[in-house]
């Protein structure tokens, strides 16, 4: 390695109390040793801003994959090759992989994967093409199996997720209704992603409306929130119905997470709660990315990517705002050169 480059890298200064803030975080800079053999050096171009890295900010070893004190945040990134001494990669190459929120990233080419550009832009493997849409596609599909008889509710629908996971299931046939947290979203959700309804769980009658646009019959209950609107919703989870888990938003910050009290109506309606991880289909991902690009090249899918632009260092204030909901879709930081 001919060039110098000095890395900046994010990491955790404070386990956070509540919501995470600016201060819990902190910036490293320093410079990046000479690449062994197989390694290759990475620029990062994108960053991946998701939620659940909440859950793993806390002092306590019940979560495998925690993030200690001074400890590199984690996160997925997309970037470009710009050295290699490994003969798989070459300078210009685009990869994904979760090498953390840092500047440039070392790898030994195991952690990663390349990005097919002529199925999709760059910053599109970090939504669509990338965990979220993986995760909408194959949850949805494999597990829950959305079809034209059946009303689907996807919770948190403006998320990463859900953004995708409600396009999937209209394309399946099915009645489409999400929650999200303004009124803005609502209309963004119908009007840009094509559901049939979307409800506002701030309003005081939200469960109402719920129960009225799906008949008091939920077969599909797709969650990314937990918390009081997933609980809410099992009073009307329909026969054989099936509560998938996906995310839990609403509890990653607190100190006790808590599970839903209605789970009676599970027992009674013959309804089964089903926890899912995206990696179990890792053999599958290619599959499912040409029909993610198939169906986004014939304009019948969006993926929903909301770029916001700046330096590494912008991570902690993006990461307090999409607790703040101000994402549509996707949140990703872009880098700038």
């Amino acid at each position: 390695m001919n060039n110098k480059y000095f890395n900046k890298k994010i990491i955790l200064s404070n386990y956070p109390v509540g919501l995470s803030k600016k201060d819990d975080f902190s910036v490293i800079a320093e410079e990046i040793d000479p690449l062994n053999d197989n390694d290759i050096l990475i620029k990062t171009k994108y960053v991946g801003i998701d939620a659940a890295l909440r859950l793993l900010l806390r002092d306590s070893d019940d979560f495998l994959f925690r993030v200690k004190k001074d400890d590199l945040i984690r996160g997925s990134i997309v970037g470009e090759v710009i050295e290699s001494k490994n003969p798989k990669f070459s300078e210009g190459d685009y990869v994904l992989g979760s090498l953390g929120v840092q500047k440039y990233c070392v790898s030994t080419g195991e952690d990663i994967e390349k990005c097919d550009l002529s199925l999709a832009n760059p910053e599109l493997w970090l939504s669509g093409m990338g965990i979220p849409g993986l995760t909408a596609y194959f949850s949805l599909l494999d597990v829950c199996k959305p079809s034209p008889d059946k009303n689907v509710l996807i919770t948190g629908a403006a998320g990463a997720v859900g953004s995708i996971a409600g396009q999937i299931a209209k394309l399946a046939g099915s009645k489409v209704i999400g929650t999200t947290s303004s009124d803005e979203k609502c209309k963004w959700l119908i009007e840009e992603l094509g559901y049939d309804y979307a409800i506002n769980y701030k309003n005081k009658d939200w469960f109402e409306k719920l129960s009225s646009v799906s008949d008091k019959r939920l077969d599909i209950i797709f969650d990314n929130t937990g918390g009081h609107v997933m609980d809410e919703s099992l009073k009307i989870i329909g026969m054989k119905g099936i509560v998938l888990l996906c995310g839990s938003t609403s509890q990653y910050s607190e100190n006790e997470i808590k599970g839903p009290n209605n789970y009676i109506w599970l027992g009674t309606m013959r309804a089964r709660l089903q926890g899912f991880v995206i990696f179990d289909y890792e053999d599958r991902y290619e599959e499912a990315r040409i029909n993610l690009s198939k169906w986004l090249n014939e304009e019948k899918l969006k993926m929903p990517t909301h770029l916001v632009e700046g330096d590494i260092d912008k991570f902690p204030e993006i990461f307090e705002d999409l607790y703040k909901g101000k994402n549509y879709g996707k949140f990703v930081l872009k880098l700038k050169d």
